[in-house]
């Protein structure tokens, strides 16, 4: 037992060894300020159904000023680089061509080679001169190709020119084809090298190939056909290069060969008839263009389409100055066709276009001078203008104030052409009639827009015109009342008098139950002109009777007027 318990002795204080240094080892590590570690979150088991987030408080944003954008000044050698690749390849280009010019002529001179040798090699140095800016293209040099080429095109045009005008050596016919080819070349050359420079080119070469043929007997349709072929090839290749500029460009060039073919058409006035063919060819040239500015001002975003607008007015122009007994007819067809390519295009201003051409199909309807279907016609254009004040301001910009002048311009010719019925003794009640209806279409206009912002910075403008407008209207009514033409000069005028202070009575009672100023000081001054009228002019050709009642019925109007206000003060206190 004895030797049992010894043996047990050092394993017991082993473990008590080993205790103790436990004990040591937790109090040092209860000493240690250790943070507690939080258990990680249980995460919630997911929805299907998404919450809405919650909103942000609102806070005021300041508003986002944007910035100008300032260029950067180039520096010296962005300039050296600029001059280099771009403008020194054009200056060269014009003093080669010069140059080539001045070879020609030295050679000429000096007699170094013959005429056939000159032609050939102009020709082909114009040629070669093309091959070698098409292969400075391909060599990145962009700008440096273009010039060669247009000056290898002038080279080889001016060579071609020298053979049939200064030497014969081949009919016009054969001239103008083979220019046709050089052409072509440049054509295709500048689709591929994307070029501006060289549609503009081709745009004046083409054009200019029809003058240089010395032709003294021009064949009109024929170059109408040639221009308008060349010009769709133009437009097609401006489609294609989105190029905006060279579009404005070609149409000022189109626009000038059509007017050359006016003034063809003004020379066969001087001498004889002109042929149908020459006007129906410069109306369907003139319809391609208007066509092709639309359509191709729309695909490349041209906005605003001016050329295209413009070249509707030349359409109009044309028809205006063809002398068919059915232009009528063809206006108010192409009045369709522009309100067609309105919607189409999404180009309200194409609408303007199309009222014009109502306008120019009214005034082309046959009627005699100083006769009844003459007055029809004014009426027939009161109806346009009352119809186009009550267009959506949608439909074509500007519209209305379009308009005003459009009535102005009305109201002007029928006064003008009143003395002329006037003094023949004829009646003017039609056109009288037209002025009643654009007048009171102008007017109601205005009462139902006067707080339109389409107006602001010209409603008193308008407002003066309207004005004006109504009281011319009002002054003929008087004057085409039957019982007016029978009196004397003197009755005549003092009946207008009194038909002014009427008229003022009336705007100030009707200003007075719309509580509108403007009707009220209308009245005041049409009150203060007649009486000036009164004072100046009537009263030294009255007799006492007259003057008595006349004098008496303005006092009566200016009490009852001024009654009005007297009444209105002490309904405001």
């Amino acid at each position: 037992m004895k030797g049992s318990e010894e043996m047990e002795d050092p394993r017991i204080t082993r473990l008590e060894e080993e205790v103790a240094a436990l004990r040591q080892r937790v109090a040092k590590l209860e000493e240690q300020h250790v943070a507690p570690v939080s258990p990680e979150p249980i995460e919630p088991v997911s929805s299907t159904v998404e919450r809405p987030k919650p909103r942000p408080a609102y806070t005021k944003r300041k508003p986002v000023v944007p910035q100008p954008t300032i260029k950067e000044k180039r520096s010296r050698e962005e300039w050296e680089q600029v001059i280099a690749t771009v403008w020194l390849p054009r200056i060269g280009a014009i003093f080669a061509a010069l140059g080539a010019l001045f070879l020609f002529s030295y050679a000429s001179v000096a007699g170094l080679i013959s005429p056939p040798v000159r032609i050939g090699s102009g020709v082909l140095i114009g040629l070669l001169v093309i091959a070698l800016g098409e292969y400075q293209y391909e060599k990145k040099r962009r700008e440096l190709g273009v010039g060669l080429v247009a000056t290898g095109t002038i080279v080889a045009l001016a060579a071609l020119f020298a053979g049939m005008a200064l030497y014969q050596f081949y009919p016009p016919s054969l001239a103008f084809l083979l220019e046709l080819v050089v052409v072509f070349i440049a054509y295709g050359l500048m689709l591929w090298m994307r070029s501006q420079a060289l549609l503009v080119l081709v745009s004046i070469t083409g054009f200019l190939l029809p003058y240089l043929q010395l032709s003294d007997d021009p064949n009109l349709p024929l170059f109408l056909l040639y221009e308008v072929v060349l010009f769709a090839a133009i437009f097609f290749a401006v489609d294609r290069l989105k190029a905006k500029k060279a579009f404005v460009f070609a149409w000022v060039i189109f626009t000038i060969a059509l007017a050359f073919g006016l003034l063809s058409l003004e020379l066969y006035w001087l001498d004889e008839q002109v042929p149908r063919l020459d006007e129906w060819s410069l109306l369907l040239a003139t319809l391609f263009g208007y066509g092709a500015t639309s359509f191709i001002g729309r695909r490349i975003q041209f906005q605003p389409n001016v050329p295209s607008w413009l070249a509707g007015g030349v359409v109009i122009l044309t028809l205006l100055i063809l002398d068919w007994s059915f232009g009528a007819l063809a206006a108010i067809l192409f009045a369709g066709v522009a309100y067609l390519l309105a919607e189409r295009l999404k180009d309200p201003a194409q609408n303007g276009v199309g009222h014009a051409a109502l306008l120019v199909a009214v005034l082309l309807i046959p009627a005699d001078a100083l006769s009844w279907t003459y007055q029809l016609r004014f009426l027939l254009i009161a109806g346009l203008i009352a119809a186009f004040w009550f267009v959506p301001r949608a439909r074509m910009p500007h519209q209305r104030l379009f308009n005003v002048g459009l009535y102005v311009i009305f109201i002007f010719s029928a006064v003008v052409d009143y003395e002329n019925y006037q003094r023949i003794g004829l009646s003017y009640a039609v056109t009288v009639l037209a002025m009643v209806l654009a007048s009171t279409a102008f007017v109601l206009l205005l009462v139902r827009t006067h707080h339109d912002p389409v107006w602001k910075g010209s409603w008193q403008l308008v407002l003066v015109l309207a004005a004006i407008g109504v009281f011319t209207t009002y002054t003929l009514i008087i004057m085409e009342l039957p019982f007016y033409r029978g009196l004397e000069e003197t009755a005549r005028s003092t009946t207008l008098s009194a038909a002014y202070i009427v008229l003022a009575l009336v705007l100030v009672a009707i200003g007075r139950m719309r509580t509108s100023s403007t009707w009220r000081l209308s009245g005041l001054l049409l009150l203060t002109v007649s009486a000036v009228k009164l004072l100046l002019f009537d009263l030294s050709f009255l007799s006492l009777f007259q003057k008595a009642f006349v004098f008496i019925g303005f006092g009566i109007v200016t009490f009852i007027i001024s009654r009005t206000y007297f009444k209105k003060r002490k309904e405001q206190a």
